[in-house]
């Protein structure tokens, strides 16, 4: 018996938009099932949404109750990309599966990917047309199995090319970034920055906010001056007054780095080293920088915690930027404890703005000590400080007091105005650690202030964080205030004192750890043989 078996051709359906309130974050829609049914597909199938010429590919998924038929729930975000409205209708249809999807799978075989393939991966991160959990796939792909060094340099180039580039023709352009990991370190740049430019070299220091630490260099800037600057503005703005310290975001600088964060590093606690790489080389490579000195902060309980895993990473961090046509340093800083004496963003402006203020005469060694030797280095590799030179030189710009007055030409030309540190609003609500015993401090856990910072409030509320009142090395008494925290939150101020009595943040022993000898005559029981 033969059995004619009859091909079904699946029409299109056309659907009107009830409009769903929320942002999703990802390009999704809701169906009733029997409207899936009439095109052939399931939950999580991928679908064509067309509207007055204009398409979007987004996943879909499915409902019996939520939507009634004939109705396709639509999403603020992906509303706005087709602009749609309520009532409107639209045409849905089945759409076949991206191609990137196959490389991610690959990848996470452990298989290398192709230029191509990693450039279609980015480009539909960009769009938003990869599911959650094809975004985090990919990333824990990479966690995994890594990239060599040709996946990292194509995925960092596509990274740049996907947003703007900015362009400053044949200007010598410099920069330096910091791979972070140690709490304090984001009010560097607010010292590094002026000295360089007023030392006559043009940088544009582009930066993120704050994912786990207390403050990210954009947090403590802002506290004195916008940081929502466009492209344009940021290269008029540079030309004009020789630099910049700003958000990234606004002007659209490597922007699948924020979602790679935002989306999966962040929330799994995974930060792969080839996307370390990508993230801050792509940055660079879309502000036009030609030279370059990376900060990599090393020490127990930073991002990077030994020697040799640091040199490892500037050797491949110089590797890349070669590819690129960056010409790069890198320092190996000590991270084995906060930088300076202030956490969270007002305090760190704060300090900063002390040490210009007084021409380097006040504030924490260690944060003078390392501004002023980075800032030495972009000197050296911008050839206006003869090599070994550097330092001295950028010391007597601060000095000078020429950083002030170009830090304070840069925050008037962002939009802000001249203050001095003590016109600095800090949290309100204060409380004092102390020493519940004596000796001398041998670690501060820079995990642990960290924490503490952010239980208070910070970066979120700019006002609160932590002032180190000791360090390691200094002697204490018992009763000694170790740190003071602020916070405009009394209960968040609560909490953090609770937060600072669990983790202990500083450890402070006697200079003398044990004693081996003989026991005294009558000092100890007799040991039975």
């Amino acid at each position: 018996m033969n059995v004619l078996i009859a091909s079904v051709e699946l029409s299109p359906v056309n659907l009107s938009v009830h409009l769903i309130e929320v942002e999703l974050g990802e390009p999704k829609v809701v169906m009733n099932r029997a409207d899936a049914r009439k095109i052939g597909i399931v939950s999580n199938d991928r679908v064509k949404i067309s509207f007055l010429g204009r398409s979007e590919i987004v996943l879909v998924s499915l409902t019996d109750t939520f939507i009634s038929e004939g109705q396709l729930a639509v999403f603020v975000d992906m509303a706005k990309k087709l602009n749609l409205s309520e009532g409107c209708k639209v045409t849905v249809e089945p759409s076949e599966p991206r191609e990137s999807i196959n490389s991610i799978k690959k990848k996470l075989s452990g298989a290398k990917l192709g230029r191509k393939e990693i450039d279609r991966i980015v480009k539909d991160v960009y769009s938003g047309a990869l599911s959650a959990v094809e975004l985090t796939a990919f990333v824990l792909g990479v966690n995994f199995y890594g990239l060599d060094m040709d996946e990292i340099e194509w995925l960092t180039r596509s990274m740049a090319s996907v947003g703007n580039v900015l362009d400053f023709g044949d200007m010598d352009v410099v920069d330096v970034h910091s791979v972070g990991g140690v709490p304090g370190n984001s009010k560097n740049s607010l010292v590094i920055v002026p000295i360089v430019a007023a030392s006559g070299l043009i940088i544009p220091k582009t930066s993120t906010r704050a994912i786990t630490s207390p403050s990210g260099t954009v947090d403590t800037m802002e506290v004195l001056a916008p940081v929502n600057l466009g492209p344009d503005e940021i290269v008029k703005i540079t030309k004009r007054v020789g630099g910049v310290i700003t958000w990234g975001y606004p002007a659209n600088l490597s922007p699948v780095d924020a979602t790679f964060i935002e989306s999966v590093e962040y929330p799994l606690g995974v930060d792969p080293e080839p996307l370390i790489y990508a993230s801050v080389l792509s940055k660079k490579y879309a502000v036009g920088a030609k030279k370059l000195v990376i900060d990599i902060p090393t020490g127990p309980e930073a991002k990077v915690e030994d020697m040799k895993t640091a040199r490892t990473m500037a050797r491949r961090f110089m590797e890349i930027s070669e590819r690129l046509g960056i010409r790069t340093h890198v320092a190996i800083s000590y991270g084995g404890q906060p930088v300076g004496r202030c956490i969270g963003p007002a305090l760190e402006a704060m300090e900063a703005l002390e040490v210009m203020e007084s021409c380097g005469k006040r504030g924490s060694g260690s944060f003078v000590e390392k501004s002023v030797g980075l800032a030495g280095l972009l000197l050296e590799i911008g050839s206006v400080a003869p090599r070994g030179k550097g330092y001295q030189m950028a010391l007597s710009v601060l000095e000078s007091g020429k950083a002030y007055e170009k830090f304070m030409e840069i925050v008037e030309a962002q939009g802000g105005r001249r203050m001095k540190a003590d016109e600095i609003e800090i949290g309100e609500y204060r409380a004092i650690v102390r020493a519940n015993t004596s000796g001398y401090v041998t670690s501060v856990s820079n995990r642990a202030m960290m924490r503490i910072a952010r239980t208070a409030g910070a970066p979120n509320d700019k006002k609160a964080g932590i002032r180190l009142l000791a360090k390691r090395g200094d002697k204490v008494e018992e009763g000694d205030p170790l740190f003071e925290l602020y916070s405009s939150s009394e209960s968040k101020l609560d909490e953090a004192l609770k937060m600072s009595t669990l983790l202990k943040p500083f450890r402070i022993e006697s200079m003398i750890l044990e004693v081996f000898g003989e026991v005294s005559t009558g000092s100890a029981s007799p040991i039975s043989r």
